[in-house]
């Protein structure tokens, strides 16, 4: 708009000057001027300052005139711009994805014998059918293992009832011990009783004995404490005879030769021995009477203390021989009262023999199986393919062992890897198409993980599963499918085409012709595809919204709506995850 405004300016300005420069050159009036006498130099014209001021004044007139008309010109015209009605209807988010076909069941089969592998007819990729014989086995061994077994239940059994015949005697023989234990019981019972009136006649005596001991206690109480006493001061004294003896054993001579000196004839030696030794010697003496007058204190309680236990009058040794009587005769009694019932074997025992003899059983009866087993071979009990094989044919299959692993056509699934970014939508039960080449299937979002790995470049994914609902032969495990996953659906809204929408720091919003003049209005967005999108507030329907990308748009623009050149549109799939 400026452009055309200056460009119109330039125009006029180019026109006043070119009559100007007419109007110069017909004046006669022209002036020249030589700034030196001897150079000659084309003369310059000059307006009068009369003819400058008009012409100046005339060029702003003109010029303020074209930019007023200009402006009035095009505020005056409005802009054509293409539109797109607000419609009602159906949009359906779609997700697109690739993922690897797995079996939901993936069976290991182990071989149920140990045995030859005669014949494997299990071989990696092969589809079976329930039913189809994928191992036979060599059952030679297993056929003598099975003849062992039976001699050996046979004599196991054999064991069995020779013992239950020898508890039948033993049973006999304890009924005969029983009855012969029974006369000797009644014997013995009147042996005790004559025993047992003789032991109460003897701790009738004890007692008596007893008491009168205790009444004598008192005094000998008193006699023990002198003899107590007087064996406390022979000790006492005892040690300092002992001391002397030690310390001065064989000096006593010399203090007696010193002492058998008349006085005048005693040197000074004999004086220093007497002197030294007499006053030890003497504490010897006094030492040694002591003991001897406690000893004969001693000698004198001593009678009258009494350190005989009190006489149990015979009590003691009629209690034992009543007591092994007794025990002679309830032995006697015990066994008399033993019922047939109760000799032989334990009715645990006895049990323990039935169990051997089912247990006999059941280990003959695994051989037999086992034979039984190995001619059926291994047969496939599921639809699938062949993924693995551990036992190759001539091999010996040990009873437990890995032979072959069968993949489950009948339960399969997708496994795609999902971008954080799309968790929030995915929904387990959402509905899913599954192209596999020329085939299509139908299947559901069964399960998302809950936590995000990074993948061999480093990007974090998350694992999810599409259970197919309608598998057939022509699905390949292993094989890529693509899928195709509605993620969100909304029906009779508000829709319009994708382009319209705008979007600033505030919010979303479009452009929208009322009246003949553009308003900015917000809107909130709902579901959205890939050519529409829900429009969940701001507009109604029938509104007209600016769907021109060819024209700079302003609020408050005076426009005429025109119907867009493509109105077509379609739903399709808004986002492709590969």
């Amino acid at each position: 708009m400026f452009s055309k405004k200056k460009k119109e300016q330039d125009e006029i300005l180019d026109t006043i000057d070119t009559d100007l420069m007419d109007e110069d050159n017909l004046s006669g009036e022209d002036s020249y001027e030589l700034e030196d006498a001897g150079a000659a130099k084309p003369p310059k014209k000059k307006l009068p300052a009369w003819v400058i001021i008009p012409v100046i004044a005339v060029l702003g007139i003109i010029i303020f005139a074209a930019s007023k008309l200009s402006a009035s010109s095009s505020k005056t015209q409005a802009a054509s711009l293409q539109v797109a009605e607000v419609t009602t209807g159906n949009i359906k988010e779609i997700y697109n994805a690739s993922g690897k076909i797995e079996s939901e069941n993936t069976k290991t089969y182990y071989s149920p014998v140990t045995a030859p592998v005669a014949i494997c007819n299990a071989t990696v990729g092969n589809t079976v059918k329930v039913g189809d014989l994928l191992v036979s086995f060599d059952t030679t061994n297993l056929e003598r293992d099975n003849q062992q077994a039976q001699l050996s239940l046979q004599s196991s059994l054999n064991a069995s009832q020779a013992t239950k015949a020898q508890n039948a005697k033993a049973i006999d023989a304890a009924n005969a011990a029983s009855a012969q234990a029974a006369d000797q019981a009644n014997r013995l019972a009147d042996k005790v009783n004559d025993l047992a009136a003789q032991v109460d006649a003897a701790y009738a005596q004890y007692q008596a004995n007893q008491q009168a001991a205790d009444a004598a206690a008192p005094e000998q109480a008193r006699l023990q404490k002198i003899v107590a006493e007087q064996n406390e001061i022979i000790k006492t004294n005892q040690a300092v005879i002992d001391e002397i003896n030690t310390n001065y054993a064989g000096r006593r001579g010399d203090l007696d030769a010193a002492l058998a000196k008349p006085e005048d004839q005693r040197d000074a030696n004999d004086t220093a021995v007497i002197k030294a030794l007499q006053p030890v010697f003497e504490k010897y003496d006094k030492a040694a009477e002591a003991v001897e007058k406690a000893q004969q204190e001693i000698d004198k309680a001593t009678p009258g203390i009494n350190n005989t236990p009190v006489d149990d009058a015979g009590y003691a040794a009629l209690k034992a021989q009543y007591d092994a009587a007794y025990a002679e005769w309830e032995a006697a009694y015990n066994a008399a009262n033993t019922s047939a019932s109760q000799a032989g074997m334990s009715s645990a025992e006895l049990a323990n023999l039935d169990i051997s003899d089912n247990l006999a059983e059941l280990t003959a009866l695994t051989p037999a199986e086992l034979v039984e087993k190995g001619r059926e071979g291994m047969k496939a009990d599921m639809d699938g393919v062949i993924a693995s094989v551990d036992a190759l044919q001539s091999n010996t299959a040990t009873q437990g062992m890995a032979m072959f692993t069968i993949a489950s056509t009948e339960k399969v699934r997708v496994k795609i890897e999902v971008s954080p970014d799309d968790y929030e939508k995915m929904k387990v039960g959402n509905e899913a198409t599954i192209t596999v080449g020329n085939y299509k299937y139908e299947g559901k979002l069964t399960k998302v993980n809950k936590i995000a790995i990074n993948n061999a470049k480093g990007n974090p994914i998350i694992g999810a599963e599409i259970h197919i609902d309608n598998p057939d032969e022509n699905l390949c495990i292993g094989a890529t499918a693509k899928i195709t996953m509605t993620v969100a659906e909304a029906n009779n809204v508000l829709v319009v085409p994708t382009e319209v929408i705008n979007t600033s720091s505030e919010g979303d919003f479009v452009y929208v012709i009322e009246n003949g003049v553009v308003k900015k209005k917000p809107v909130e967005l709902g579901t959205a595809s890939t050519t529409q999108i829900e429009v969940t507030s701001g507009l109604k329907k029938g509104d007209k919204v600016v769907n021109d990308l060819n024209v700079d748009i302003e609020d408050g623009m005076k426009a005429i709506a025109a119907p867009a050149k493509n109105t077509d549109s379609a739903d399709g799939a808004d986002m492709v995850k590969e």
